[in-house]
């Protein structure tokens, strides 16, 4: 077994380290052989590949198809659905997929509980629609990532106030959630920072982390309630701490799981345009014309 390792550029001298880059390596070189780069032409059945999301656009989904068209498994990793808890930074780790759609080993629910977060009551009075937007990458987009616009340019069914949570906001998202009815999102794991504070949650993307415990589309009167703990604790086995990873111990559970070692065509992702609609325009402009302002009242006040 060789691993290959996929994860993207490392931080230019001074930029912070996002990603796990030498804890991976270590954990890798505890099962196998290791090359930082590209899974070669003589890959085969046996080999590994460890890649951050797969976007499309980005080489990791190239390399993410020439493992597995080899027969090889694919270790896949983005940043945690619940990340940090407390000082610890944590990281997605799953076979074939992330956001929900990967594989992993579950086990008992001493892993979840010996984070301690508290889970608040579900919040049955909120008053606002939380709109939850994410970070653009650029033009090559799938649909895994939030369209471009969708954030202002989303019409809800509803008579409550909405709040449109952009990425030039600067209000912290706890203060947000604190009086929200539901958050709506694409596929942002900051859903589910509004299900542990007990704010129900919608998503309109093809996929989440916890959709067992969200309402997909935007019917945003009518919320869920479920019971989080059994799907916070099963979920609990995906992420891991940059330390746990260079034990190796995230890798072998993975690739204990069973492994039929066929060659398989990934397919390329289905692309979405843009979301933008006239509304969302005006939305936005003043969206920037407010933070403008408050740039400015804050360097009069200042």
């Amino acid at each position: 077994m060789r691993i290959f390792i996929v994860l993207g550029d490392p931080p230019t001298p001074g930029q912070k380290n996002v990603k796990p880059y030498d804890e991976v390596a270590a954990g890798a070189r505890r099962l196998g052989p290791v090359t930082i780069g590209m899974p070669d032409a003589d890959a085969g059945p046996d080999d590994v590949l460890v890649c951050w999301s797969p976007f499309l656009g980005t080489d990791r989904l190239d390399a993410l198809r020439a493992i597995k068209a080899a027969g090889g498994r694919a270790i896949v990793m983005e940043n945690g659905w619940l990340s940090p808890i407390g000082p610890r930074r944590f990281f997605q780790i799953a076979l074939d997929g992330w956001n929900g759609e990967g594989r992993y080993p579950q086990g008992g629910s001493e892993r979840w509980r010996g984070w301690n977060v508290p889970l608040l009551d579900w919040n049955r009075n909120g008053r606002h629609v939380l709109v939850i937007g994410q970070k653009l990458k650029g033009a090559d987009q799938d649909a895994r990532r939030m369209p471009e616009g969708w954030d202002h340019s989303l019409t809800l069914p509803t008579r409550r106030p909405v709040v449109r949570r952009t990425r030039k906001t600067t209000a912290p998202l706890d203060d947000q959630l604190r009086d929200a009815w539901c958050t709506v999102t694409w596929s942002s794991t900051a859903a589910v920072k509004g299900l542990i504070a007990g704010v129900p949650a919608f998503y309109c993307g093809p996929s989440l982390i916890c959709h067992e415990l969200c309402r997909r589309g935007t019917d945003v009167d009518h919320p869920a309630y479920p019971d989080r703990e059994p799907v916070f604790e099963r979920l609990a086995w995906c992420q891991w701490t940059p330390e746990e990873i260079a034990t190796g111990e995230p890798f072998a559970r993975l690739l204990a799981l069973p492994h039929d070692r066929v060659p398989q065509a990934i397919a390329e992702p289905f692309t979405l345009p843009a979301a933008v609609t006239p509304r969302g325009r005006l939305r936005e402009r003043l969206d920037r014309m407010r933070q403008r302002w408050r740039r400015r009242l804050g360097r009069w006040t200042g």
